[in-house]
């Protein structure tokens, strides 16, 4: 299959069908083609879905938009590719979610599935593609989930019965490193300025 192929299909498309393929099309293209580690995928490809399915199932292209995309299209269970930091999986969801619980107080985050069993993951920063998933907040201090105990900032993230703690790298200022946010995560009264 070549790029004009893939075009065609993708524009014969109608519904909301072809709106989140276009947008696939758009992430995966590049100057009138695909990006160069894609080009191995197109050419093999039978169809515009064997091309993006060929994208979701090369791990080498776990972090590029277009896996992420396809994976959270089609609510893939995709964080079992990473390598978490720790993970729980078949946690009963009896409450439409999971609770967090700090300091005395509990929170609810969630989850679709009820009755059904969630996974809980904690990765490093920068240890999966958060793209795949949907943004919940984050939040900072000791705390507990389903018996995982975790001190720190963390983004939380949710993914088809998923939930996702990615851990903050925190730089010397006490600042998110990485340029993700500049949110601070205390205060140090003998930090240089």
């Amino acid at each position: 299959m070549n790029y004009e192929e893939l075009k065609a299909q993708i524009g014969a498309l109608d519904g909301a069908q072809a709106k989140d393929y276009r947008e696939l099309l758009a992430v995966a293209s590049i100057a009138g083609g695909v990006w160069p580690q894609f080009a191995g995928h197109l050419s093999d490809a039978q169809d515009y879905k064997g091309f993006f399915k060929a994208i979701y199932d090369d791990d080498a292209c776990r972090f590029e938009n277009a896996w992420a995309l396809w994976a959270k299209m089609h609510k893939e269970p995709w964080a079992d590719r990473f390598e978490p930091e720790c993970a729980l999986r078949g946690v009963l969801l009896e409450n439409k979610g999971i609770f967090l619980e700090g300091g005395g107080n509990e929170l609810l985050i969630p989850l679709h599935g009820r009755g059904h069993g969630a996974n809980v993951y904690v990765f490093a920063d920068n240890g999966f593609n958060a793209k795949a998933a949907e943004f919940y907040g984050s939040i900072n201090g000791s705390f507990t989930c389903v018996g995982i105990e975790l001190e720190g900032a963390f983004d939380i993230f949710r993914a088809h019965r998923a939930l996702i703690f990615e851990r903050w790298t925190v730089d010397k200022l006490r600042r998110r490193a990485h340029g993700k946010g500049q949110i601070r995560t205390g205060c140090d009264c003998s930090a240089q300025w």
